[in-house]
């Protein structure tokens, strides 16, 4: 790194540094975590949320206890990028309010402390998306999704690292590093949104925003044992996010919500769906929280569709077992359970790739002038500088050096506006296709992967890229999705991996990465149709109700 580049990373160490020595002295007993903060850090969120809500904490101490032991997951994990300077501010006077005279009002997130992924804006602070040209650059205003968490009553506390331009799913960039797992240090934790579910793996929050264009909430919240929402992209605002595909159309972007259990998620789904996004967004459609699709009065028993596997890459033993052990679990429950073929998954990826590097690289290629490309994207840089027109040229190149899934599906065949029309026509045939299938078996909800395996190796990054597609299917439906964890990798799981099947160096590297991964936490996915997230939130809430999985 630069002189400049160190400046600025030393300063914020530094700032770190004063907060954490602030801590200490205000803790009044010469440690970090004291014993009212360690009180506080063994309550579940919705024992936090309800004691916030009567007054039997204070939203200082609450913050300050996440404060503390966000500042060791830093050292642990290297999740944290910047502590926000006025949280302390904001957590004072929503306690004046609440021991004040206006006890009576009553916010649902009221001094609930959030943490805050590096691309979304907080007034003041950079977004860098791993970039050094982008220190230094404060956002003039929050994003929308931070001003309703304000107005709800919650306090931004810090910002969370990403991979470089949030477009791996790993989490290292050459500006802040690498965020590590924390169930295993050797092991990512997962992208764009690693150091968010990182950080809430670890302990260091309970309630985070990240964003989701191709399983960035889903896939690091699977491999770090977290819930991870990624709601239909039309639902709530992306005002104030900063994106390295700015403008990209065919798939799409969502802010969403991470959290340490499912009842803090479903808790501040519902809250930022009942807090008037189009008040700050007026392209948000005003469709509020709807309370019977979650209570499911108007419908008790559903019927789901599932599936354990796709046609491109298979899932390891440990993930299936989780479909299975989820699906058992259902229909005790009473639900009935149907096998559900997703239609022709390789057209779908085809899709999501030509939209993917339909610009040819050009929008990071200007990112990455005068910056080191992180190796994880490796894969990216090749593929996008690739024209349209000579794809099937390189294509026994490619074979040779990444695999034949690889050379397939990689790279655009958009080298037009008109090209770029057509595809977005067969695109909204593609997804008719897709929901006719859906509506002939009278799904509400499906179970299905949202990553082949659980966290891989960081080194994996760049070759692992097509296997989640998984996740991304659901970014080129517009599908709202939620991730969960349901067990764990166990000696078993292990020992049946020698009957996995490989016919790709994809599959191969999937069983290679996969040796030692016992322990690591597995999940998967629920998916609805547009704009049902409420009934996402009811089978989150039954299906987790029953899980043994514990952090």
């Amino acid at each position: 790194p630069s002189m400049k580049d160190k400046v600025h990373t030393d300063n914020v160490g530094l700032a770190m540094d004063a907060l954490e020595a602030e801590l200490i002295t205000s803790g009044g007993a010469e440690v970090l975590i004291t014993d009212a903060r360690k009180a506080v850090l063994k309550l579940s969120a919705s024992e936090v949320l309800q004691e916030l809500r009567d007054g039997s904490l204070s939203a200082v101490l609450v913050l300050q206890s996440y404060q503390a032991r966000a500042i060791e997951e830093a050292k642990r994990t290297n999740c944290v990028t910047e502590f926000i300077p006025d949280a302390k501010k904001w957590a004072e006077s929503l306690d004046a309010v609440k021991f004040g005279q206006m006890s009576d009002v009553q916010l649902p997130l009221h001094g609930f402390p959030v943490s805050i992924k590096d691309n979304i804006s907080v007034e003041g602070l950079d977004c860098t998306l791993g970039l050094k040209k982008r220190t230094n650059m404060p956002a003039e205003q929050d994003a929308v999704i931070v001003k309703v968490f304000k107005k709800l009553g919650a306090i931004p506390f810090v910002k969370t690292n990403v991979p470089q331009l949030c477009l791996s799913i790993g989490c290292s960039n050459p500006l802040w590093g690498e965020t590590v797992n924390p169930h295993d240090l050797s092991r990512t934790s997962g992208g764009s949104s690693g150091g968010e579910c990182a950080l809430i793996a670890g302990g260091g929050s309970l309630l985070g925003i990240g964003t989701d264009i191709g399983g960035s909430i889903r896939i690091p919240a699977m491999f770090c044992g977290v819930v991870g929402m990624k709601p239909t992209a039309r639902r709530i605002s992306n005002k104030g996010v900063v994106h390295s595909l700015a403008g990209a159309v065919g798939i799409f972007s969502s802010v969403g919500i991470i959290g340490r259990d499912s009842s803090i998620v479903v808790e501040a789904t519902k809250a930022m769906l009942s807090g008037d996004l189009c008040q700050f967004d007026s392209e948000v459609p005003p469709v509020p929280w709807r309370e019977a699709y979650f209570t499911g009065q108007n419908k008790k028993v559903l019927r789901i569709g599932w599936y354990d596997e796709d046609s491109i890459n298979p899932t390891t033993p440990g993930v299936k077992r989780a479909i299975h052990e989820t699906i058992a679990s259902l229909k005790r429950q009473g639900h009935e359970l149907v096998p559900f073929t997703p239609p022709d998954v390789s057209e779908g990826m085809k899709f999501f790739m030509d939209f993917v590097f339909a610009d040819q690289g050009n929008s990071a290629h200007a990112l990455w002038k005068g910056e080191t490309i992180d190796p994880s994207l490796q894969l990216y840089k090749q593929f996008s500088q690739i024209p349209a027109n000579c794809v099937a040229l390189a294509k026994p190149l490619l074979k040779r050096q990444y695999g034949e899934l690889s050379a397939e599906y990689c790279g655009t065949n958009i080298s037009s506006a008109f090209d770029m029309w057509k595809r977005l026509v067969q695109r909204a045939g593609y997804v008719e296709k897709f929901t006719r299938s859906w509506k002939k078996e009278e799904l509400d909800v499906l179970l299905c992967p949202c990553f082949p395996m659980p966290a891989h190796k960081e080194e994996s990054t760049a070759n692992l890229m097509l296997a989640s597609f998984y996740s991304g299917l659901y970014n080129l439906l517009d599908f709202p999705a939620v991730s969960f964890p349901v067990t764990r990798e166990t000696e078993a799981d292990q020992s049946n991996l020698k009957d996995y099947v490989v016919t790709d160096q994809m599959h191969e590297l999937i069983k290679t990465d996969m040796k030692g991964a016992t322990g690591l936490p597995l999940g998967l996915q629920a998916v609805a149709l547009p704009y049902c997230e409420e009934v996402l939130c009811r089978i989150l809430l039954e299906i987790t109700r029953n899980s043994t999985f514990k952090l």
